[in-house]
């Protein structure tokens, strides 16, 4: 009802249904937050539905890095968060290769940018040598949380796929608290669109003392990346890590390591800090793993029998691969 309503009077609709109802604010707050977990997609109590649950799984929109969903994005201030999404979008604007290491299909996207002025902007663009493909991006410099019916209806007319959303509490209004039922309500809509349009949305997230760890964020997002810089060796790192990942795309704990260039401010991928194993080497190897056991599917093996047969190097290494094909629901038992 409220999204009925004309943009300008959407601002008082959430407070005369709170008093309509008779609710104090924190027992608003309390009623928010039951729906919103009441509401999540769940998988089926009945066994014989669960099959069929799990394979309407949706593909990565990025392989080993962006699934489906609303991933939060989490730093402290200057860790160089934004420059990291704008790479993302760049990347799938054109289909190109993400940092030399993620292949990104090509589709359109949509920035939504309230955190920093055109001003800002023009000097990374400028300093990063961000080169998007005109016809599949688009910038919006202001939006607020009442301005959904009309992000959805963009979303669906020109079938964007991934959005960048920077910063989530400027966009949820600078004076609105995490802790509020209006915050709830923001984390909750854009998860629901997302799995609603298969959208990515990256919503890159400031932490400070005040904000960091309050339930609404982290509970209601999909997805969950933590992000922080380091000196190591003379050189700037910037650690990416998994901290939350509903959709599995990338492990929880999974870690990886970008260089930041000191003239371009680009991120390039390094390694993994969780192993010795390359992104491709762990792709192959899953495949040829995959592919020995769907050639011999009357076969038994052990991890140890899987590394000596592949030669793998390590019977662990073998384990974690078995355990991945199982969790991915491809067959493998």
């Amino acid at each position: 009802d409220i999204d009925a309503l004309d943009p300008i009077e959407r601002s008082c609709g959430l407070i005369a249904l709170r008093k309509q109802m008779g609710l104090g604010v924190n027992a608003f707050e309390k009623l928010v937050e039951n729906i919103v977990r009441m509401t999540e997609d769940k998988p089926p109590r009945k066994f014989s539905e669960l099959k069929a649950y799990r394979k309407k799984k949706a593909p990565p929109v990025i392989p080993d890095l962006l699934g489906v969903g609303l991933t939060l994005f989490a730093a402290e201030g200057y860790a160089g968060k934004s420059k990291f999404a704008y790479q993302i979008i760049e990347a799938v604007t054109k289909g190109s290769m993400l940092m030399n290491q993620f292949e990104c299909k090509e589709a359109k996207t949509l920035i939504i940018q309230v955190d920093e002025s055109y001003e800002d902007y023009e000097q990374k663009e400028y300093r990063m040598g961000l080169e998007f493909k005109e016809e599949n991006v688009e910038i919006w410099w202001d939006f607020t949380p009442l301005e959904f019916p009309e992000l959805k209806k963009y979303i669906v007319e020109n079938d964007v796929k991934v959005i960048m959303m920077d910063s989530l509490v400027r966009i949820a209004g600078a004076e609105i608290s995490p802790k509020d039922a209006e915050f709830g309500i923001l984390i909750y809509r854009l998860n629901q669109l997302a799995g609603e349009l298969g959208l990515a949305i990256i919503c890159v997230h400031h932490l400070n003392k005040n904000i960091f760890g309050t339930a609404f964020i982290f509970n209601g997002a999909a997805n969950c990346w933590g992000f922080w810089l380091e000196q190591a060796s003379g050189e700037l790192l910037a650690n990416l890590k998994c901290l939350k990942s509903r959709n599995n795309v990338l492990p929880i704990n999974e870690q990886y390591r970008f260089r930041e260039c000191p003239d371009t401010g680009r991120h390039i991928y390094m390694d993994r800090a969780t192993g010795t194993a390359t992104l491709n080497e762990l792709n192959t190897n899953k495949n040829r793993v995959k592919n020995l056991l769907k050639d011999r599917p009357n076969s038994t093996f052990t991890p140890r029998d899987i590394n000596q047969l592949l030669n793998l190097g390590n019977e662990n290494y073998a384990r974690n691969i078995l355990k991945g094909l199982f969790d991915d629901r491809i067959g493998v038992q």
